[in-house]
């Protein structure tokens, strides 16, 4: 017992072996000479000795130290701190190689301190999170687009009170498709990766999905910049001659007035809405044509824009987005109260029309946000209340929708028939609202269309081994070039936005909207041992429905 009370003491007080005064003894338990980190017990040396390294653990200097047990909670402690790689570059990694404990009085000449991962990044990456209600008014502000221009064009072919049903019933199953994105991701997404449609698609249904996410994706990109070159045409060709009949024409006493363009037939349209018989201005209505010229002259403007190297710059625009649609809300309550209730025969308004199916196709895009809807959810602050702030943010939508097309087509003072599918085409060009409106518009539009050209751009390159030469400018000035071709070729040759958005969004709804979530749900539910005959079947009779929307385009004339 003596002997092992001595070898105690001698621990404690940090002898070593020559400094044992019995000779006969045993070499202690533990000394100096010992790795710690090989040693047993909560003992642990003080770093307050100065070590120099040269190259190799053979060159490593150590001075006498002495040795101190350290309790659990001493251990915890000094393991807490905060420290610097940077201010305690050796004494950090013996704290965890060597079981080093770095002394109170060890100061650094800066007070800086190690920020771990899970403290300070988290309070940021939470700062960087949308609350409720922003992330529920991205959404709305993101599915507002072009088609508030043809919603009462939609509503004249199917008839008042239907077509408000079906804007609702349209509106309910997009808003269902893109909570089952959002509950397949949440399920079967890869932790801290990125996860969008194509890349769930590719896990749960194989490699033809992710391609046909793919690829409809790009499609719905080329049907919005061709209506967008379409409207940004109109409002230029409509600014100018506007600008060109308050010079010539002088004062007119109707300046509000409201026109039909299907009057006459197509060659005479440009004409009508001109309104110029002055001999003086037949030079201008010969080359300032909306169907020839003016998509041609708006490329100058446009494809320099195309080839910035740096896109972001349009992004500092977006707030126009909002901008035009609290406009055209305002728009049309303004021209409500102008023009008054305007009822249509009572057939009209309650009749089911053949043609109901060119508002479902239009609708169909415009509730298209599938493509992306995971990121922006994804950036809620709080994941729990999704499918809430999403089901309002729809709801928003379809009474957006309902207002204004609702609002235009009961105080439309003509024919209903005459509603155009771009609505502003219906009022004259000395009507200082739709002027200022056209200006707003087409900004808006010209900042825009970039940024969907570049989103276009970068899917293609991505997509394609033999684009991906990223350094070279050539690829990109040719693939801005046929965009903009083809854009000119369909503001030429088919200016009609309604039936673009109807068959884009009957295309790109059938697989994104209708296709991909429910396919996507059932593999779920089937890998959940969840999959019953009902729910297959309600899922699969939604699909049924794309198919069948989309080849009911195909039975319907605009004219």
């Amino acid at each position: 017992m003596r002997d092992l009370i001595k070898k105690y003491r001698n621990i404690v007080q940090g002898k070593f072996e020559s400094e044992v005064e019995d000779e006969d003894e045993s070499q202690p338990l533990v000394s100096s000479t010992t790795s710690s980190n090989k040693s047993f017990g909560t003992v642990f040396r003080v770093s307050d000795t100065e070590q120099s390294y040269n190259g190799s653990c053979d060159d490593k200097i150590v001075k006498p130290v002495s040795m101190m047990p350290v309790t659990p909670r001493e251990l915890k402690k000094q393991l807490s701190k905060k420290y610097s790689l940077d201010l305690y570059p050796n004494q950090f990694l013996d704290v965890y190689f060597n079981g080093d404990i770095l002394p109170e009085n060890y100061s650094p000449k800066k007070h800086t301190k190690l920020s771990f991962p899970d403290e300070q990044p988290k309070k940021e990456e939470e700062e960087e999170k949308n609350s409720s209600i922003v992330t529920i008014f991205a959404v709305w502000n993101t599915m507002l687009g072009s088609s508030l221009l043809a919603i009462s064009w939609g509503i004249e072919k199917t008839g008042l009170f239907p077509g408000i049903i079906i804007n609702f019933v349209i509106g309910a199953i997009c808003l269902y498709t893109a909570y089952l994105l959002l509950r397949v991701n949440g399920k079967h997404s890869v932790i801290g990766g990125r996860c969008e449609v194509p890349e769930l698609c590719k896990l749960l249904l194989g490699s033809w999905a992710e391609m046909l996410a793919k690829v409809f994706s790009m499609i719905v990109l080329i049907g919005a910049n061709i209506v967008y070159w379409i409207l940004m045409s109109n409002f230029l060709f409509n600014l100018v001659s506007s600008l060109h009949a308050f010079i010539y024409d002088g004062e007119v006493a109707d300046y509000e007035s409201v026109i039909c363009p299907k009057d006459v037939g197509p060659s005479n349209k440009t004409t009508l809405i001109q309104a110029s018989s002055e001999i003086k201005s037949i030079f201008f209505d010969k080359y300032w044509d909306l169907y020839s010229t003016v998509p041609v002259i708006l490329a100058f403007v446009i494809f320099p824009m195309l080839n910035f190297k740096n896109a972001s710059i349009f992004m500092k625009f977006n707030s126009l987005g909002t901008i035009s649609v609290i406009y055209l809300i305002g728009f049309s309550f303004i021209k409500f109260f102008t023009w008054g209730v305007h009822w249509p025969d009572v057939s009209i308004v309650f009749d089911l029309k053949p043609t109901f199916v060119a508002l479902s196709g239009m609708l169909t895009m415009s509730y298209f946000i599938h493509n992306i809807i995971i990121s922006m959810m994804k950036n809620n602050r709080h994941q729990e209340n999704n499918g809430r702030d999403l089901t309002i943010a729809f709801g928003l939508v379809t009474f957006t929708y309902s207002a204004i097309g609702g609002l235009l087509y009961i105080s439309f003072p003509l024919a209903k028939w005459c509603i155009e599918d771009n609505i502003l085409n219906n009022f004259g060009k000395y009507d200082k609202l739709v002027i200022f409106g056209r200006g707003l518009l087409f900004f808006q539009l010209s900042t825009v269309f970039p940024l969907l050209a570049y989103m276009l751009r970068k899917d293609i390159f991505s997509n394609f081994d033999f684009m991906k030469k990223k350094s070279e400018k050539l690829p990109v000035i040719i693939m801005n070039a046929l965009l903009v071709l083809v854009c000119i070729l369909f503001a030429c040759f088919l200016p009609r936005i309604g039936t673009i958005i109807r068959y884009i969004g009957a295309l790109s709804g059938m697989v994104y909207v209708f296709l991909l979530p429910n396919l996507l749900h059932i593999y779920s539910l089937r890998k959940e041992n969840k999959l019953t005959s009902l729910r297959l079947l309600f899922h699969v009779s939604i699909i049924i429905l794309g198919v069948l929307n989309l080849l009911s385009q195909f039975l319907i004339s605009d004219n």
